[in-house]
Formats: structure tokens, C-alpha cells, sequence
């Protein structure tokens, strides 16, 4: 068992963990043998991970399927994922229009997936196009939906408010302190702007800011390795480039 998981199961064993995975490179860049994925998997099930967010940056399914067939065996949640790109609500990007994302969703679905992850991992989808695809998915795939995105833009507060309204059944959002630019959303924000409507996540804020409180501290002691970002900026709709993609361009620059 790997120690960092059992410490971590120890300490919340009634808070279920999730991993990222990229289906047949694992937690990697290069495609790894059927047998290593399906291995890598049974440890990590084992291990304590609870749910598996299986994607593919191709938005292909049949590559994500030995990885989903592996999660599904171990008994394990399956978050067969979409990844966005583009922009629905622009007639002249019709490739990944809204009608894309439906027919991915339901081939996910009969591959076995448990949960629809949407993925927005670039920070693309804007408000008004969140409640159009959430809604959509909703109603003709019906499975729950996770959604994901970033805040590059500035804009994915909103993003995650629209897709609250439209129905949406599980968001992330990260810790006041380490949120914004590429990371994601705000949580304190989130929550307070939901606070007294029908979709009031009941966190404590009082919580949250002694949490946030700390995680600003230990964000001190890296300071050296910090993107170098000092703002949201809304060309990331012009590069629609991804969050990681970014901060290692910058990364680069720095220790050039």
C-alpha cells in the first residue's frame, strides 16, 4: 500500500479520495501496455482511491476504455470524462458544438461509466454555454455530472454559478489561498454566493478561512517557484491553451 495514501485514509476515512488519469498513459506522458495500466490501477484502488477520473486529451473513448474497464473491476467510481474545447455558442466553430459533447457523453455512459466528468481544463466554457451543455447532459445522458475548469480567465466563478443553476451535482474549487489564475475557482467565493439559494453548499466559512489561512503561509515558503501569472487575462480565449501548459512556459522563461 502506498504510504502517502494510507496516511491520508487514516486521517479521513470517510472522505473519498480521487485521482486524475489519463487513461492508457496512466499518470504519465507516453502510452503504457494494457497489463501496466490495469496493474497501476488495482494498486491504487487498493491503495485508497476512491474515484477514478479517466480522460482522454483526444476525447477519445475507445482509448479510455481498458483504464475504465479496470476502475469499474476493482470496484471502484468511474468519472468517465469529457475534456471542452471551443465554444459552443459560436455557429462558426461547429465541430465541438453541443451536439459533440451529448454523443460523448452517452458513449461514455455505455462504456460504464459512473459519473460524467466535464473538463474544462483550458477555462474555455463561459457562463451562458456551462448552463446550455449542463443542461444538455442532464437531460439526455443523465448520469451526475462533475465539472471541472480553471480561473484564467477571470470568468469561472460565473461559469460554476451557471452550471449550479442548470444542475449540475459536484464542482471544484480550491482553497481561497491557492485559487485563481490557472488553478481553479475560488471555494470561499463559491460558497458565499450560493449561500441562501437552492444550491447552498452549508460549508463554514469560518472554517474555510482558517484553512485558507494556512495554506497562504505554507504558499510563502515557494514563492521561487511561482508562475510568475500576476492576473487573470482573457486572451486564454484567444491561445485556448491549457492552465498547465502556461505555467511551464513561464517556468521555462524563468529559468532561462
Amino acid at each position: 500500500m502506498d504510504p502517502a495514501l494510507r496516511d491520508i485514509r487514516a486521517k479521513m476515512p470517510n472522505i473519498m479520495t480521487q485521482m486524475l488519469l489519463r487513461a492508457s498513459n496512466g499518470v504519465g506522458y507516453t502510452n503504457y501496455p494494457d497489463n501496466v495500466v490495469q496493474s497501476f490501477l488495482a494498486q491504487a484502488a487498493e491503495s485508497g482511491v476512491d474515484v477514478f477520473r479517466v480522460f482522454d486529451s483526444l476525447n477519445w473513448v475507445e482509448n479510455m476504455r481498458v483504464a475504465m474497464d479496470a476502475v469499474i473491476e476493482s470496484g471502484k467510481v468511474c468519472e468517465g470524462t469529457i475534456c471542452y474545447t471551443g465554444d459552443i455558442l459560436d455557429p462558426d466553430r461547429a465541430k465541438y458544438n453541443l451536439q459533440y459533447y451529448v454523443d460523448m457523453g452517452k458513449a461514455l455512459k455505455d462504456a460504464g461509466a459512473h459519473v460524467l466528468g466535464l473538463k474544462d481544463m483550458a477555462g474555455l466554457l463561459k457562463a451562458n454555454s456551462a448552463g446550455a451543455l449542463v443542461k444538455a447532459l442532464k437531460e439526455e445522458v443523465g448520469l451526475p455530472i462533475h465539472f471541472h475548469t480553471h480561473d484564467t480567465s477571470g470568468a469561472s466563478i460565473a461559469t460554476v454559478l451557471e452550471a449550479a443553476r442548470a444542475g449540475v451535482d459536484a464542482v471544484d474549487a480550491a482553497m481561497d489561498a491557492l485559487s485563481g489564475n490557472t488553478s481553479q475557482p475560488t471555494l470561499g467565493s463559491i460558497v458565499e454566493a450560493l449561500r441562501h439559494t437552492d444550491r447552498d453548499t452549508l460549508l463554514d466559512v469560518g472554517t474555510i478561512r482558517e484553512l485558507s489561512n494556512y495554506w497562504e503561509a505554507v504558499r510563502g515558503q515557494y514563492t521561487a517557484f511561482e508562475s510568475g501569472l500576476q492576473a487573470p487575462a482573457s486572451e486564454v480565449y484567444l491561445h485556448e491553451m491549457p492552465g498547465g501548459q502556461i505555467d511551464a512556459k513561464d517556468l521555462l522563461i524563468e529559468f532561462e
